[in-house]
């Protein structure tokens, strides 16, 4: 499916109808705050609204950003797709919630993107927008919730061509990135949110013992019940009789999401949450994300595996552990803040929006997350590749484009690469057969290869990113950590296309994966030229980075059989 350049662009007159409803808005009697928002509350922002609030500037600053829409089952989905300069960032796709947005997390793009220091992990960003939301629509079908939500987000990850990433998220978002980790869970490196929705079984044993954390937790849930879910079951149960305030008037829509937004949050990021919703006329497709849950007939069995991660605000859900490591089975990480400053009451939920708040204290813990799984992106996309190409073959003896070798021969010697690798770095035994003279009979390719995979990814995870000297099989010997790594990547991802190619599949190497080894051949292929690579092919004007890289290394893009 296409992926088309999109800039948020509001035609005037929808502003000034904007202003019009607002200057003309029909006001009820005050009541007291137990009642609900209070008049003091939403005209303020209202006044903010029409007075100071500016659309046009914040249009402006969201168009900085490259944004791109793309039809995913069925709806148009709309996304901010901000790549880091640092060719070993890690992909990560980051979810808002209600009555949130992509706006959430505007202030921790240029940090994730483009630490300041090179020792900090980087992250390429995507930051879609859920679907009914924003710029992702209204939806004009039903069903999206929390896991057809996931599956369009591992197909979009995909369609850019992230074969491996990390899934971050808030409210909603909480909820969605354990389940792209579950959809995906060869493809997800590691899951970061900031709330883990686990609560009581009904098991009276499950609550036997809990520390007064714990018990202070579930008290606050019993509040918030009690106290502030009456939006929860009139999403769930009666979406589209709201929707009708939320079309027609402003100042409904906004004292309905500003429930949600504490008064200690900045009037500018309330309105262009609201703003945004009001805009795309999205307050009424927004809610019903809650009635597809609680009507779903979907409902995935055990925990997740993926590595897992939790940073939680004071003033925000608590998630007890206790619940959470029987949802979640891999919690690596968990981590507790207090950001508050202690006025506003159990409403004002302090930390919630921990991106806008907090976006130092999200920022560090999403790095460290990351950092503490040590993985490399770049090899494990091109590990990815290589086991999705060896998993398409049906005839091993077909020729290839590397040199004389069969299918077979060159599964044999990229296996045996890696574990060359992984055998410099460990000290370990390395193949038991020359990789240059591969054995053309594999009676089970992908059983073979994959401990050799493991091998490399285990050896490179002890790797520090800083690392100047890591032992390599090359004739340049040891290497900076980040060519290490990519020469151990570019060897499978060009071995994965050999395979690929030769026996009639789609090539696994991708645009961004290709974008990033192209300098790393450029680094070290000269004095591999021969016996590891042939002579660099002339470039075409028509070459993607795929191609570019594949000429470059004596690959003719256009190979068959």
């Amino acid at each position: 499916m296409t992926v088309r350049p999109f800039r948020a662009e509001v035609p005037q007159p929808a502003l000034d109808d904007l202003r019009g409803r607002l200057q003309r808005a029909l006001w009820p009697d005050d009541l007291p705050a137990e009642y609900g928002v209070t008049n003091e509350r939403v005209r303020a922002l209202a006044e903010h609204w029409l007075e100071k609030f500016d659309w046009r500037a914040f249009e402006e600053r969201l168009n900085a950003y490259p944004q791109f829409v793309t039809e995913i089952d069925g709806e148009t989905i709309h996304f901010l797709h901000v790549r880091s300069s640092r060719a070993d960032a890690t992909p990560l796709v980051l979810t808002h919630g209600w009555p949130g947005s992509i706006v959430e997390y505007l202030d921790v793009i240029g940090p994730l993107t483009e630490p300041e220091s090179a020792d900090e992990p980087a992250f390429h960003l995507v930051i879609p927008s859920l679907p009914g939301f924003g710029f992702s629509g209204p939806t004009k079908a039903a069903g999206w919730g929390t896991h057809r939500t996931a599956a369009a987000w591992a197909e979009l990850m995909s369609r850019l061509g992230y074969e491996s990433y990390g899934a971050a998220g808030n409210d909603a978002g909480s909820m969605i990135s354990p389940e792209i980790g579950r959809l995906a869970p060869e493809k997800v490196v590691g899951v970061h949110v900031t709330q883990l929705f686990s609560f009581p079984s009904g098991d009276p044993a499950e609550l036997a013992d809990l520390t007064e954390a714990d018990q202070a937790a579930l008290a606050h849930l019993q509040w918030f019940y009690e106290n502030m879910f009456s939006f929860n079951t009139l999403h769930s149960q009666q979406p589209h009789t709201l929707a009708f305030a939320l079309a027609d008037s402003p100042l409904a829509l906004l004292a309905w999401n500003a429930q949600l937004f504490g008064e200690h949050l900045d009037a500018d990021f309330v309105l262009a949450n609201v703003a945004l919703y009001w805009l795309t006329g999205t307050g009424g497709s927004s809610i019903r994300f809650y009635f597809e849950d609680a009507h779903t007939t979907a409902h995935p069995e055990g925990p997740t595996t993926v590595p897992t991660g939790l940073a939680m605000f004071a003033g925000d859900f608590q998630s007890i552990r206790r619940f959470a490591e029987r949802d979640h089975a891999n919690i690596v990480s968990w981590n507790a803040y207090d950001t508050s400053s202690g006025s506003g009451g159990p409403r004002d939920a302090a930390g919630h929006y921990s991106a806008h708040e907090a976006p130092e204290i999200l920022v560090a813990d999403i790095r460290g997350f990351f950092a503490g799984l040590n993985s490399w992106p770049v090899l494990t996309a091109a590990h990815n590749a290589l086991r999705a190409a060896v998993a398409g073959v049906t005839d091993g003896t077909l020729p290839t484009p590397c040199a004389e070798w069969t299918v077979n021969q060159v599964i044999h010697h990229a296996g045996g690469d890696q574990q060359g690798y992984a055998a410099f770095i460990t000290g370990e035994e390395g193949p038991n057969f020359n990789p240059f003279a591969p054995s053309g009979s594999l009676e089970d390719a992908l059983g073979f290869l994959e401990p050799t995979l493991a091998a490399s990814a285990a050896a490179f995870a002890t790797v520090s990113r800083t690392a100047t000297e890591v032992p390599t099989p090359l004739p340049q010997g040891a290497l900076p950590a980040p060519v290490a790594v990519g020469a151990a990547a570019l060897d499978a991802a060009v071995h994965a296309w050999d395979i690929a190619v030769a026996t009639g599949q789609e090539s696994p190497l991708s645009e961004h994966l290709a974008e990033s080894l192209l300098p790393v051949a450029k680094e070290l292929a000269e004095p591999l030229r021969g016996f590891a690579y042939a002579p660099a092919l002339e470039e075409s004007e028509k070459d993607d980075a795929a191609s570019r890289l594949l000429r470059y290394l004596g690959r003719d893009p256009q190979w068959t059989v």
